[in-house]
C-alpha cells in the first residue's frame, strides 16, 4: 500500500482530536482498535500485515492491562501530536508508530535482560500455543520464553490481566 485513502486516514485524524486531558489511556486504545476495526482491509494490506495489525483486531481490549503499561497518560499529547502530523503518504511510519504505541498500551515492561543486545527491559506476552510467559526486546526483537527457549515466529499472544496476575506481574 503506498498510501493510506485520504478518507481513512482522516476518520483516525478526528477521533484522536476528541481526546483531551480528561482522556484517559484506555479511551486512546479504543479509538485506536475501533479505527483499525473499521477499516479492516488496512490489517490485511502491507505494511500493516507485516506489523501484525491482525493480532490487534482480535484483542479483547477490556482485559488488558493498560493501567500497567509503560505509557502515562502524559504520552496522550504526543500521541495526539504525532497521528495529526502524519500525511497518509507516510504508511510505512503510521504502521509502526500505530504498533509501537498499541503495544505499549497493552503490554507491561518487566526488568528482564535481552540476552540479544542486552536492554533491561522487555515486554510481557503468552506463548500463543503452549500458554508460556515469554519476553520480547523493544530494542532488536528478541523473543524468548521465561525458561530461555526461543519463541517460534508468530508465536506470541498479548497476555492480559488475569494471566498477568495468576504469573505474579501485576
Amino acid at each position: 500500500m503506498n498510501s493510506i485513502p485520504v478518507r481513512v486516514w482522516r476518520e483516525l485524524q478526528l477521533a484522536v482530536v476528541r481526546l483531551n486531558e480528561s482522556s484517559s489511556l484506555r479511551d486512546v486504545l479504543g479509538v485506536i482498535l475501533l479505527w483499525i476495526r473499521n477499516n479492516a482491509m488496512l490489517a490485511e494490506s502491507e505494511p500493516f500485515s507485516i506489523y501484525g495489525f491482525n493480532g490487534f483486531v482480535e484483542v479483547d481490549e477490556s482485559s488488558m492491562p493498560v493501567e500497567f503499561s509503560s505509557l502515562r497518560c502524559s504520552d496522550i499529547s504526543h500521541i495526539k501530536k504525532s497521528i495529526l502530523s502524519y500525511e497518509p503518504k507516510n504508511v510505512e511510519s503510521i504502521a509502526r508508530f500505530l504498533r509501537d504505541t498499541l503495544e505499549a498500551l497493552i503490554t507491561i515492561e518487566v526488568n528482564e535482560e535481552c540476552p540479544r543486545c542486552e536492554n533491561d527491559w522487555m515486554r510481557v506476552f503468552i506463548g500463543r500455543n503452549n500458554g508460556l510467559l515469554a519476553y520480547q526486546c523493544d530494542v532488536c526483537g528478541c523473543s524468548r520464553y521465561s525458561d530461555g527457549t526461543k519463541v517460534e515466529v508468530g508465536g506470541l499472544v498479548f497476555a492480559n490481566q488475569e494471566q498477568l496476575r495468576g504469573f505474579g506481574l501485576i
